[in-house]
């Protein structure tokens, strides 16, 4: 056994150390280079405008709003309008029966009717000097008072007609026919063409709101513009309590977007600088508290890989001086990969080549959409708006515009054609 052991382990290394398998796959697979850059949208840096807000939230309200309660009570015979109608003011919306008001109202109108005849019979004895002064004027107190008890019953009989008090649209009904009304509200008419926003904001921020400084109305769960306004009033007084100004925002009458009952986020506009550079607000990021943008420069050769190269191509040719034993042993002289051509350099993807560059940033004014940049970044830098967030320098990036890899199976498929003007340059 001791004899055929060096015997054994020599033919282990011979064929280990074999020639790696040759063939048109295995040609392929090492020729291959994954595609590792990531896929990203980007945007120049440009000049534009961006304003200041102060940011605040309230509640929407009508500046006209009813809520309708019956007068007097009854029994619902009849609804004219549903919630979604428009209504005018006077508009009946539903009738009530309410048999003691329509009786209490033909008692008034006999006794008025009675009442005339007296006042015109004492008048006319009095002409002839039948009763006296004071017998005329008992008749003619009589008929006041059946008047007045007469337009009292006709006011009261009247509500029994549920009537709109403004213009506006139904937003709430709380009948329906054949109920007991009368107990609560039976309508809620809201004017949606003037609505209204009240807030409060702190003192200090007083001497930076005007009448007039537009607004912008947001939903309270999404950053999406909702409606435009402006401030309409300030109050005078300070509320000693909280410190607060109560002030009052006006709502476009094209806003179709907003409800009353909304809650929304509320942007005054204190100031605006014009002209300045900016960014996409989707570009800027945080990085341990400060601004950060990714610029999308061109890739440059990385030296350090280049060497690294060099280092192990001369490690797999051997040493100065000459092949080792295992080379001797197997016939090699270290200059096989020379003849083979194998040491060519690389043909260079078929895309551009992209990296990313940290941009550390001095900024001003942000808004909804745009961001001031007061340095990091020149006008005509291209920075990354979307796939920003897990960046590092460097890494390597792909625009949507930019070939991928199926470009370079293209390009390989071209390779063995000749070209009109591969056939003039060989000429």
């Amino acid at each position: 056994m001791r004899k055929f052991l060096p015997a054994t382990i020599l033919m282990c290394l011979l064929v280990a150390c074999g020639p790696p398998p040759e063939g048109p796959a295995g040609a392929e697979e090492q020729a291959e280079e994954p595609d590792r850059r990531v896929l990203v949208e980007a945007a120049p840096v440009q000049r534009g405008d961006v304003a200041d807000y102060l940011v605040t939230t309230g509640t929407l309200e009508s500046e006209a709003q009813a809520d309708i309660i019956p007068e007097a009570t009854g029994v619902v015979t009849r609804i004219l309008v549903e919630e979604g109608d428009t209504v005018r003011r006077g508009q009946l919306l539903a009738e009530l029966s309410n048999p003691s008001l329509e009786a209490a109202a033909e008692r008034a109108r006999v006794e008025l009717a009675r009442a005339r005849r007296e006042a015109e019979s004492a008048r006319a004895l009095h002409a002839r000097g039948a009763i006296s002064d004071a017998e005329l004027r008992a008749a003619e107190d009589a008929l006041t008072t059946a008047e007045a008890s007469f337009s009292e019953a006709a006011a009261t009989s009247d509500f029994t007609r549920i009537e709109s008090p403004i213009d506006g649209t139904v937003a709430v009904r709380d009948l329906r026919v054949g109920e007991l009304a009368g107990q609560g509200r039976a309508f809620q008419i809201v004017d949606l063409d003037h609505l209204r926003v009240i807030v409060r904001l702190p003192e200090k921020d007083l001497d930076r709101v005007r009448v007039g400084q537009p607004v912008v109305l947001q939903g309270a769960y999404d950053d999406q513009p909702r409606g435009q306004g402006r401030v309409a009033r300030i109050s005078p007084v300070v509320d000693p309590q909280t410190g607060t100004v109560r002030v009052t925002i006006e709502v476009d009458a094209d806003t179709t977007d907003l409800r009353p009952g909304q809650f929304v986020k509320v942007r005054i506009e204190v100031a605006r600088h014009e002209d300045v550079l900016t960014i996409p607000r989707r570009a800027l990021t945080w990085i341990d508290g400060e601004p950060v943008a990714w610029k999308v420069v061109d890739a440059t050769p990385d030296e350090a890989e280049d060497s690294s190269d060099e280092g192990a191509a001369e490690e797999a040719a051997g040493s100065d001086d000459g092949p080792g034993f295992l080379a001797k042993l197997l016939g090699r002289t270290g200059n096989e990969d020379e003849a083979d051509g194998t040491d060519e350099e690389p043909a260079p993807p078929p895309w551009p080549l992209r990296e990313a560059e940290r941009a550390d940033l001095e900024i001003g004014f942000v808004d909804t959409t745009s961001v001031e940049v007061l340095s990091g970044l020149a006008e005509g830098d291209l920075v990354v708006t979307v796939g920003n967030d897990n960046l590092r320098s460097g890494t390597p990036l792909r625009l949507p515009d930019d070939p991928g890899p199926e470009a370079a199976d293209a390009a390989e498929g071209d390779d063995g054609a000749v070209t009109p003007d591969d056939q003039g340059a060989a000429g």
